[in-house]
């Protein structure tokens, strides 16, 4: 019954809205598509990470050091468990147009055995992280197996998402294509400036719910400014390599073309601060916003809509992710 209310919003959304993710606004990146048709109707997951952004905070300080701004924005209305289960049933979609299609999916076990991960560490999705990317909960699906080369004392794992390399495991795998995907959701942008004439700072904060072409990732730390971070947006199968580092014979990889925009997700909002030399900074806490393990004070909130966040973020998922994966099926030979 789950499913199939699931099923049915996908529906309806697409309906409703058109299609979110087309050949428009994503950009093609692959190259050797034709290559494929000799490739053996078998593929590894390798990579599966789906992260989504639940506050964004930054902070900025004038260049003569006598004002500084800070801001911090959260989504409220959207339970952590709601995202994972995103994850898992795009997870769950991309298996059956694998399997449906005849491909065999190899196992981590093979995986495992290869020279290539015989220094990394083997985990298990299924547990939703704030680690790994600052203001983001970052999920891997339920029972899928993934390598780490590193961990840590937060719980953040290095050498998990994608990397150049991957050409070097299609290799030691057999020469099989190999499937990675690292997609984020992210709901505000804040953007800091300050005037060197008066010295005063300014933040801004526009909220926009999207797939955008990099993910920021902000937070309020570090000397006289916000902390951030960066991950970038794609999905790829990656075929038959040479040697570690080595380019493969063929990547189909699709990325964003800048943002894009998933509409009637989150209330309309634009937030400001502003701080001028002689102002005292003291920043007011609107609210709070619940990340998966605690709660965090934020100067500003803003609410998605539950069953438009679930519809609209699945749709938007699955649709990109079968771009790679209908493209790789037809790109094999029969």
């Amino acid at each position: 019954m789950k499913n199939t209310l699931l099923i049915f919003a996908f529906f309806v959304c697409t309906i409703a809205n058109g299609q979110l993710v087309t050949s428009k606004n994503l950009s093609d990146n692959s190259y050797g598509e034709k290559k494929l048709k000799d490739a053996p109707k078998k593929i590894y997951l390798n990579q599966f990470n789906i992260n989504y952004q639940l506050i964004a905070a930054s902070s900025e300080s004038s260049s003569g050091g006598k004002t500084r701004a800070e801001m911090a924005v959260g989504m409220v209305g959207i339970d952590v468990d709601i995202m994972q289960e995103i994850t898992d049933n795009a997870y769950a979609m991309v298996v059956k147009k694998l399997t449906d299609a005849g491909i065999e999916i190899v196992s981590s076990s093979e995986a495992e055995k290869t020279d290539f991960y015989s220094n990394w560490t083997k985990a298990q999705g299924g547990n939703p992280s704030k680690a790994q990317l600052l203001g983001y909960v970052s999920t891997v699906p339920t029972g899928f197996d993934f390598f780490y080369k590193k961990m840590d004392s937060k719980g953040k794992t290095k050498g998990s998402f994608i990397v150049d390399t991957t050409p070097a495991l299609s290799k030691d795998l057999g020469d099989i294509p190999v499937f990675e995907a690292n997609i984020s959701f992210q709901f505000v942008t804040i953007e800091g400036n300050s005037s060197y004439v008066t010295d005063a700072t300014k933040m801004k904060g526009v909220v926009e719910y999207q797939i955008p072409e990099v993910a920021i990732a902000k937070s309020a730390e570090g000397f006289l400014g916000g902390k951030i971070e960066t991950s970038r947006v794609a999905a790829r199968v990656v075929w038959k390599g040479g040697m570690n580092g080595s380019g493969a014979n063929t990547i189909l990889s699709y990325s964003p073309k800048g943002k894009i925009e998933i509409p009637g997700v989150m209330e309309e909002k634009k937030f400001k601060e502003y701080v001028a030399p002689d102002m005292s900074f003291n920043t007011t806490f609107a609210g709070v916003a619940y990340t998966n393990d605690k709660e965090l004070e934020v100067s500003h909130q803003v609410k998605a809509d539950p069953g438009a966040y679930k519809a609209k973020t699945q749709a938007a998922l699955n649709e990109y992710l079968s771009m790679v994966v209908d493209n790789f099926i037809a790109s094999l030979g029969n």
